[in-house]
């Protein structure tokens, strides 16, 4: 697995400042307030990046483990929990090979259609199993993915500039055979002055349709499996954009 998050880390929290991890953190303790097991303690945060859902969630008082496969985002993680006084363990791992022991968590979440990173069903499958190992009976997995028809119909031949204050990005995505090719160039200020870094990359990610999804779980051992249109309750549809799932 490559790791084109490491080369924009520094700079992905300003490139990602419109997005709002308040309210994804009360919809992901909403969604955990409907799981069967009480009470839930203990969360792990898989491909947790920069922290900033671990941390907000930490301060609801859970008991937080970070796990993410790029040492940059990690590295970013850190430096942003040197300076606060939360204790959040931070693991670099694989999510096909995720190494804690069996039914340590009581819940386990993955945010922000990072799950969408993984091109091959054989190995969502097999990250799924990896996530029902190390949750306890009835625990709840609560992750979100970009849909299948989103890509096909929403992503295919997309342009986009955003700008900040220190950056200027520029998206452009592609679907090919299944598989969204996002071309990031990044453009980053040097000594707030008018000269820029150049930064290039490419992202890929698979869609999924939600009936596939609630098979592969079912798969991996998942017994219930509710789907919702991204940040309500309303059933997530073949054609919503981005569905959260809960599962236990």
């Amino acid at each position: 697995m490559n790791d084109p998050f490491s080369l924009i880390a520094e700079y992905y929290d300003e490139v990602m400042e419109k997005v709002d991890y308040e309210e994804w953190a009360r919809y992901v303790k909403t969604l955990l307030s409907m799981a069967p097991l009480k009470p839930i303690r203990r969360i792990l945060d898989l491909a947790s990046g920069t922290g900033n859902l671990s941390i907000r969630l930490k301060n609801y008082g859970y008991e937080v483990f970070g796990l993410d496969y790029s040492l940059g985002m990690l590295k970013v993680a850190k430096k942003k929990l040197s300076d606060k006084p939360l204790a959040i363990p931070l693991v670099s791992a694989d999510f096909r090979h995720i190494p804690f022991k069996p039914s340590l968590f009581d819940a386990v979440i993955s945010t922000f259609d990072s799950l969408n990173n993984i091109l091959d069903p054989a190995e969502m499958i097999e990250t799924f199993k990896q996530i029902r190992g190390v949750l306890r009976n009835g625990g709840p997995f609560i992750f979100d993915l970009n849909t299948s028809w989103s890509f096909k119909t929403e992503w295919y031949n997309l342009t986009r500039v955003e700008e900040t204050a220190n950056t200027i990005s520029i998206w452009k995505s592609r679907y090919i055979n299944g598989i969204v090719y996002l071309y990031f160039t990044l453009f980053v200020r040097i000594d707030k002055g008018d000269l820029y870094r150049k930064i290039n990359t490419v992202f890929r990610e698979r869609g999924y349709s939600p009936d596939e999804v609630k098979k592969y779980l079912k798969q991996a051992g998942f017994s219930k499996v509710h789907c919702y249109d991204h940040f309500t309750l309303s059933p997530g549809r073949t054609k919503s954009s981005r569905v959260t799932y809960l599962a236990y």
